[in-house]
């Protein structure tokens, strides 16, 4: 079994040491191994926001060099561990930068199959909103379900260590047996759009990367609802959702493709 650990924080402070606890338990077990992969070690520059992943495919990338061992560290494992700290009750940067150079994966979930947990810390507020968030980004990764184990310097002051102790040796034992299991958990109705908006999208005849559109392509995604086990009333949601976005999508083309013929 293999568990990814992506460690958010450029300092091994709270967060970081939350996550290893976290990693340890897992390790401590005899068949699971451990890859960690720290932010601060990628050296990565900002995102440019140039949209290259986007139209012609993650690998033209200016800066894939520095991500290339974390993305096939990704497809990889059967499991991941994404961590984030809290500054100004948000995700602080390193990591949200890290998190724009997948922004692809929005529109490429390749991660089907692969169960999350998320690690966030605080001083004082703001780490479940960084949880949250760092577990939509595993959702439209593709992450079948994912964990969550926060920590608030200000509570962990008024608990003892022994209840602290006890907390992540239930949370690595859940996510150990939810990844060993290979138990595919059914989807969010918001996953379920999302899935079939880009599917819809990126499919169409007005599509406008290719990349997108050899992805959508593929056995399991071109004709699927979604691409895991959901249950009839999400399938048929998922297929509801598809049309109307189709449709949307042919519309808002026929449009588009008006106007420019006009102004030429």
């Amino acid at each position: 079994m293999k568990i990814l650990v992506i460690h958010g924080s450029t300092r091994k402070g709270n967060t970081y040491a939350l996550t290893k606890e976290v990693a340890n338990r897992l390790a401590a077990k005899p068949d699971v191994e451990i890859t960690e992969i720290g932010v601060a070690d990628l050296e990565l520059p900002f995102c440019r926001s140039c949209h290259t992943c986007f139209a012609k495919g993650e690998e033209f990338c200016p800066h894939y060099d520095a991500v290339r061992g974390l993305r096939s560290a990704l497809l990889d494992c059967d499991g991941v561990i994404l961590s984030g700290t809290t500054y100004m009750w948000a995700l602080n940067a390193a990591m949200k930068n890290l998190l724009d150079h997948f922004a692809y994966m929005f529109h490429r979930p390749a991660l089907f199959g692969k169960k999350g947990m998320v690690v966030a810390t605080s001083k004082g507020a703001g780490e479940k909103a960084v949880a949250k968030y760092l577990k939509t980004v595993l959702g439209q990764w593709g992450v079948n379900g994912a964990m969550t184990v926060t920590s608030n310097e200000k509570e962990k002051e008024l608990q003892s260590s022994a209840k602290e102790a006890a907390k992540l040796d239930s949370a690595a034992e859940r996510f150990y047996r939810l990844v060993k299991s290979e138990k595919q958990l059914p989807p969010s109705l918001r996953a379920i759009a999302v899935y079939n908006s880009f599917r819809a999208m990126s499919l169409s005849e007005f599509a406008e990367s290719e990349s997108d559109k050899r992805f959508w392509q593929r056995d399991g995604f071109r004709d699927r609802a979604y691409p895991a086990k959901a249950g009839p009333i999400k399938y048929a949601v998922g297929a509801i959702l598809h049309g109307a976005a189709k449709n949307a999508t042919k519309m808002v083309g026929r449009v588009y493709k008006k106007r420019q013929d006009q102004q030429e």
